[in-house]
């Protein structure tokens, strides 16, 4: 992988441990993954959103409670509200997430509505993540480049709204396997 290379000749620049967190997320290597956010965390403590994305990959290994408790730790509060909600969603704990959810949206609902939807989305409801989708789309949020890799959006995967929302911003499979690139790995 690109950058792990770029890592072996630069191992404490945190945008790259962010960037292979992210990668190492997005291909499914969930240990991989925590280990580079915490190694970011330790590197750059108080990084804003570092606790959320331990906390989402944690999400996915199946430890809601482990999740729960790096969400707590997150500096940044709109994802702290997003983290929150959807662990404790995880946990069964519907009260509470329904109180981080809407302090999100109370506090944050122009500007994060791209986030909103995802929490709406892993909650597994779908009307109400289309609706914040749209909205994210009006606003043109900087979170929708990553809707085709989201995988708190997966609950949604199956609606018959999803393929069409995806070609409306351009992200559908289609589009995107037909985009041309070439990466050449240095000697």
């Amino acid at each position: 992988m690109l950058r792990e290379y770029v890592i072996a000749r630069d191992p404490v620049y945190a945008q790259n441990l962010f960037g292979l967190g992210s990668s190492y997320f997005v291909a499914g290597r969930l240990d991989e993954a925590v280990a580079s956010f915490r190694t970011l965390a330790t590197l750059s403590p108080g990084l804003p959103w570092v606790q959320h994305l331990i906390g989402q990959v944690l999400l996915h290994k199946g430890e809601p409670e482990a999740a729960l408790a790096a969400m707590q730790q997150e500096s940044h509060e709109d994802r702290k509200l997003a983290g929150l909600a959807v662990a404790y969603h995880a946990l069964g704990q519907a009260a509470e997430s329904d109180a981080a959810l809407a302090e999100l949206i109370e506090k944050h609902g122009q500007a994060k509505a791209y986030r909103i939807a995802l929490v709406l989305a892993f909650r597994g409801e779908a009307d109400r993540a289309f609706e914040w989708l749209d909205k994210a789309v009006e606003h043109n949020d900087l979170g929708l480049p990553w809707i085709a890799v989201e995988k708190e959006a997966a609950n949604i995967h199956d609606d018959p709204r999803w393929l069409p929302f995806l070609e409306s911003i351009g992200k559908s499979p289609e589009q995107l396997a037909a985009i041309e690139f070439e990466v050449a790995l240095p000697q």
